[in-house]
């Protein structure tokens, strides 16, 4: 299967160069061929599991809530900030409305 990489590149906003771009082939047609394989396993009469843990080990943990960090002293990281918001460059629409 061919894979035309630099249309995946600019679907994922991605600026590769051309070395990057003859890797990034090889990659996907290796986790393409990978697949291929799955697809052929026999998996009828095999009963599906989550992993290869016990079910008692997937337990849940509780969900209590835990002290954070303040925002004020997350602010205070901030390159910038406005108002108790990050201020963050504009981006470019890019053709977008």
């Amino acid at each position: 299967m061919k894979i035309d990489v630099r249309h995946v590149a600019d679907l994922a906003k991605l600026k590769l160069t051309e070395d990057e771009l003859v890797a990034m082939e090889k990659d996907l047609e290796m986790i393409l061929a990978h697949i291929e394989r799955l697809a052929g396993v026999q998996v009828e009469g095999v009963e599906p599991t989550f992993g290869s843990r016990e079910p008692e080990a997937l337990r849940l943990q509780g969900d209590d809530p835990r002290p954070g960090c303040s925002r004020a002293s997350m602010l205070e990281l901030a390159p910038s900030s406005k108002d108790g918001y990050y201020v963050v460059p504009a981006r470019e629409s890019e053709g977008r409305e």
